[in-house]
């Protein structure tokens, strides 16, 4: 096994952990993809410089959070070659262990073995946003973060599982399913710049400013 499990009794010591932590959502922010935060306010949010910004009122936090429990049973009836269970602790990798995973499910098929569920809910108000970023793949950011994902737990493969609602199309909503695997390379290059963001954290050196990357 290449992670550890922590375990949390309540969501101010998830957050905790999080702080002290490179988690899966941190990952777009460090490697320049991040177009609602920036480096140096994340380095800030680790060092206790700044506090982490309240979400809690943002209309699609509470919609993505509301609909997970729904989604992972969807899942369930959907696909009932994979089995599916809940893991309610961080997974910490035992190799850099400043690395941490937080999984909305774990998911297990005969061929596959052990893998990676991630939900999320998205809107895109109009055709090219959808072509953009959900029509034949996911969001950059979403497939950093479960690359991170698979590096924690040395697992080969993920699926994202989406409630795209299309504003465009009368507020339909599509559900779609993507097969992520594993990305040796990709984990490389993901290692070695969290490796160099945790060094700016220990040693209390603010990191220097990243320009938001075109995709």
């Amino acid at each position: 096994m290449s992670y550890k499990e922590i375990s949390y009794s309540n969501e101010q010591g998830w957050h905790d952990i999080r702080r002290k932590h490179i988690g899966g959502s941190d990952v777009s922010v460090i490697m320049g993809y991040n177009e609602y935060k920036n480096v140096v306010d994340l380095w800030k949010e680790k060092t206790g410089r700044k506090e982490q910004d309240d979400l809690s009122d943002n209309k699609a936090i509470i919609r993505g959070k509301e609909s997970e429990n729904l989604l992972i049973e969807h899942f369930k009836i959907n696909n009932s070659d994979y089995s599916v269970s809940r893991l309610e602790k961080t997974l910490r990798s035992v190799e850099n262990n400043f690395m941490v995973a937080n999984l909305d499910g774990v998911i297990e098929h005969n061929e596959f073995g052990k893998g990676v569920l991630e939900i999320k809910t998205a809107t895109c108000h109009s055709w090219k946003i959808y072509e953009e970023k959900w029509k034949n793949d996911i969001p950059i950011e979403y497939y950093l973060q479960i690359q991170h994902y698979l590096a924690v737990t040395g697992w080969e493969y993920a699926i994202l599982y989406a409630d795209i609602k299309l504003v465009f199309a009368d507020n339909k909503h599509e559900i779609r399913r993507y097969f992520i695997e594993r990305e040796e390379i990709d984990i490389a290059e993901i290692i070695k710049k969290e490796v160099e963001f945790y060094n700016y954290i220990k040693n209390d050196i603010q990191p220097p400013y990243i320009k938001k990357l075109e995709i």
